[in-house]
């Protein structure tokens, strides 16, 4: 009965893997950037040797349980938005490298050939209030503030690396992530990969300074079936 009991445990186990996409997405390096900030950068792994990661598709990353949301920092005078590496680069004088571990921004550059982007443009907010004091490098200090990571008008877009660039591949760094430590946001967005084999994260909570995005609730819950089948047992043969 209990070797009965553990195959089916290993079979149900089994099914919760094969039912992922072999996608995994953790927060890692956590680091104290200050003012009571933690940074964290967005990470995709694959398991599968035949999957290559290569974009995001979708995304939104919003404030939860009543935190502030992200940490955004945007250039001064014009209050540019740089929710990409990109769009920080092409803000030219008006941006400054001395702010990058402040702000919230996903990881995709301007480098010729480097990023492709299909339908609406990644994007962000900015409350303008309460956000890290952060020097003028001299043309005045950015707007800070809190907000949410998204695409322009919540339409349908997604951004890539390319081949060129040298970044697809089993593990890849998407976003720089920066929020008030204990706090959490919300994430949804497609891990899209080359082979078109694509991993949805839905309202996966991330909490800055204490570890990875949890799994997803489906492979949960075929685990919690499969532990409670396995108590179910036990009980039935003591009883017995």
């Amino acid at each position: 009965m209990v070797r009965k009991t553990f195959l089916a445990l290993s079979l149900v186990l089994a099914v919760a893997a094969s039912a992922q996409a072999a996608i995994i997405v953790t927060a890692t390096n956590p680091t104290d950037v200050g003012n009571g900030l933690t940074a964290v950068t967005l990470h995709a792994h694959s398991d599968n040797a035949g999957q290559t990661i290569n974009g995001i598709q979708d995304p939104t990353i919003v404030a939860t349980g009543g935190g502030s949301g992200l940490h955004q920092v945007w250039t001064p005078i014009t209050s540019g938005h740089t929710p990409t590496r990109a769009s920080q680069q092409n803000a030219g004088a008006l941006w400054s490298d001395t702010w990058l571990p402040s702000d919230s921004y996903w990881l995709f550059d301007n480098g010729a050939g480097n990023t492709l982007a299909v339908g609406a443009g990644f994007d962000e907010t900015n409350s303008g209030v309460g956000g890290a004091p952060l020097a003028s490098a001299g043309l005045g200090a950015p707007l800070t503030g809190f907000g949410a990571l998204n695409t322009q008008g919540g339409a349908p877009g997604n951004m890539l690396f390319t081949l060129a660039s040298g970044k697809p591949g089993l593990d890849v760094d998407f976003a720089h992530l920066v929020g008030k430590t204990g706090e959490s946001v919300l994430a949804t967005f497609v891990v899209t990969t080359a082979q078109g084999v694509n991993q949805t994260i839905a309202n996966q909570s991330l909490t800055f300074g204490a570890g990875p995005i949890v799994p997803e609730p489906a492979t949960l819950s075929l685990i919690c079936m499969a532990m409670l089948g396995c108590v179910g047992s036990f009980r039935r043969r003591r009883a017995a």
